[in-house]
Parts: structure tokens; sequence; C-alpha cells
């Protein structure tokens, strides 16, 4: 008996520390390896759904694939050959292999160990791709943006250049770098980490009130219920304190609601088994939430017809400035330097932010013409005004 397998599904995590920011976007080319520092691995949970559906997980050097186990169907598409006739979720630590990921991925430089990064393919977020990622703001004058921060504006994606407290009316070519339209990972893709116990504080109850505690996973499913009786001897109008065990819980997003009522929503998982996670892919699989672009399934006639996807997690790489530095005077002129600041008789930077990469497209040229070595990401130095907000972030290279 012959047995059938199909890609039914390909997690691709792109960076544009390898790729740079080809316009128009476009996949990575033949040859792309990523896994030398990112790595997808399978949660415990997804492993037991994937073996329950027959299906097949596969490390790539772009991210992952599944494979499922399939039979051809009377339409001439593939079916699964168990019936996916219930909502499942398949769970996905992204693991983090260089230690110098932060030198050169646009991301906050200060981390958060309650936070998490969190992927779904929920995130409504189609573009030239299927991202995992939640969409990027729109430019929105008078807003405060820190230096890296991306946005959208006008079909394009910018990045702020440096940090402004009040943007302007409209963005200001000093003020921004212009890049592709594309969507990538971003401060809104993190959300607080839950540990398996929490007390929850009731604000303010009286004596007798009855409160219900409940989890919501991604399928709108309960998954945990708490009913609390205030006593009657509470004082009147006090906060009360719930003690809450998510012990048995699977890794995902969830929300926690009071009375029905929305009070938080977070990533839950074990801190054990993530201590080492950068963030938590979840993909969902319900025919009632998730977009037909994102879809993998299509239910027909009591089978459960495959439509393989490609989704991705897309990173920016960081733009620093780089700063050359001399052991003995250079000898050049701010008039001989006309893309470099001049700092000093030593030392000389670019005026505005350059993108890390692998394989520059190019390299700078001294104030004789002579070419200059780009940076490497092993050391990067913010520099921070009075209220600690990051002003610019350097690259240095010693010559």
């Amino acid at each position: 008996m012959k047995v059938l397998y199909k890609k039914i599904l390909d997690l691709e995590i792109w960076h544009d520390y390898y790729l740079g920011q080809p316009n128009p976007p476009k996949p990575p080319p033949t040859g792309y390896d990523i896994s030398d520092m990112l790595a997808l691995v399978p949660t415990p949970e997804c492993l037991r759904v994937l073996r329950n559906l027959r299906w097949l997980f596969r490390p790539q050097p772009r991210g992952a694939s599944i494979f499922a186990h399939v039979e051809q169907a009377s339409s001439g598409d593939f079916a699964t050959l168990l019936p996916v006739n219930r909502p499942e979720q398949l769970t996905f630590w992204l693991i983090v292999r260089d230690r110098y990921f932060a030198n050169f991925t646009n991301l906050p430089l200060t981390t958060n160990r309650h936070q998490i990064y969190y992927f779904s393919n929920l995130s409504l977020n189609q573009g030239h791709a299927l991202f995992l990622t939640q969409p990027l703001p729109n430019y929105a004058a008078n807003s405060e943006y820190h230096l890296g921060q991306l946005v959208h504006h006008d079909g394009k994606t910018l990045e702020a250049l440096l940090y402004q407290a009040s943007a302007s009316k409209n963005p200001n070519a000093n003020d921004w770098d212009i890049l592709p339209n594309s969507q990538y990972v971003s401060e809104l893709d993190r959300l607080p980490q839950q540990g398996l116990s929490r007390i929850y504080t009731i604000p303010k109850a009286n004596p007798g009130d009855i409160w219900r505690l409940t989890l919501v996973n991604v399928h709108e499913q309960e998954t945990f219920v708490l009913d609390v009786t205030t006593p009657i001897t509470h004082t009147p109008g006090d906060a009360i304190a719930c003690s809450l065990n998510f012990s048995g819980q699977i890794p995902g997003c969830y929300k926690l609601c009071l009375n029905n009522i929305q009070v938080d929503r977070f990533v839950l998982c074990d801190p054990i088994a993530s201590k080492d996670a950068f963030a938590l892919v979840e993909i969902v699989l319900n025919q009632s939430l998730v977009p037909s672009a994102f879809s993998l399934l299509q239910p027909q006639d009591g089978n459960t017809l495959i439509k393989p996807k490609t989704y991705v997690i897309r990173c920016k790489n960081r733009a620093t400035r780089w700063r050359y530095r001399y052991e003995k005077p250079h000898g050049f002129s701010a008039a001989s330097l006309p893309n470099f600041e001049l700092i000093d008789a030593k030392t000389y930077a670019t005026k505005r932010p350059l993108g890390l990469r692998l394989q520059p497209d190019s390299l700078l040229t001294d104030g004789k013409d002579q070419l200059l070595p780009a940076p490497a990401i092993a050391l990067i130095k913010p520099e921070t005004d009075t209220q600690a907000h990051v002003t610019t972030i350097f690259s240095d290279i010693h010559l």
C-alpha cells in the first residue's frame, strides 16, 4: 500500500540582515539558510496533535515544513487521511541560537522577561506574503516614536532614524528612512508571559458577590473556570485576591475574563519549557476563525482538502551609525567627508544610520576614496538622552 504525504505548510523566517530590502519585496533566494540562527521547535502538545492527525514536522533551512498524510479525493484534490473535524492548534517555540541576534535585529534593546513575542495565523496580516505578525501601525502626527520604530505611510514602510517626542504632520526625510512596503516583527507582537499560577485581584467586592474567572483560548473556548463567592465577613468595597492555578493548560494565547469581561490577554506557558524561547508561534486549525487566505484546510463532502500555504515571520535588520576610529589623526576635513559627521581628529561617523548586513551591497569610502570596512555585529553602542531615550546607536570600526 502506497503511503502518500503532501506538504501542507511552510513556516519561513526572513531576516533583512541576510536579505536586505529588495524592491519590490520578494521571497528569499535559493540557498537562503536561517537555521543556524533561528529554529522552530514543536511543543510536546503540538507533537501529540501532529501524531494524532498523522502529520509530520520537518526542520528546513528557511524555518520548517509540515506534511500531511493524504489520499486523493474524487475531485482530484488531496484530502487528509483523517478528517480534521474539530478545532486544533499547532504551537512552536521560536528559539534564537545566535547570541548577537539582538545586535543586528531591529527590536528594542531592553528585554522584558515577563513578555514574549507571539505570532499567529489569526493576525489578518496579508500583503505580498501571509505574515504571522501584527500589521504595522500607520504614521500619525504628534505621536511619540522611538529610534528604529517602524510604521506604514503612503504605501511604504518607514523606519525612525531618531527619537521623536512629537512627530511632525508629515514624515520628515531627515527623521525617517523609506523602505519597500513590507511587514516586520515589531513591539505589537509582544504579549505578557504568564506562568502556571497567578494572583488576580478583584478591586472591589461586597459580601455574597459571586465572581467567575475564566480562560478563553484562541478557539473562543473556555478551558478554565473558577467561581469565587465573596465571604460574608468581607469588608464591603474592599479588594479580594483570587489564586489561579493554570496547570494542565497547553501553551498558547489566552484571554482572562471576569464575569465574561476580558481583563487580561497573555501567552500562557510553563516558564521552564519556554526559558530559551524568543517567541511562541500558534497555528490555528479552525475553519470558522482562520481567514480563507490563511486557511490550510477546506471541508468538503466529509473530507478535509488541503490548501498548502506559506506563512512568514520577517525581521528587520538593525540600522546603526557606522563610526570609524583611527589610532592616529586621519587628516580629513569635513569638506572631504561629505557623507560623514566629523567628530574629532581621529573619529568620524555616518550622518544617517545604515542597516547592518552580512554582505553589504556596497562599501563606504573615506576622504581619499579608499574603501572602508563594514562593521561587525559583535558590538553596538547605544547612546541615550537624559530621559533614557535611545538617541543613536553606533557600530565602531577601528582602523
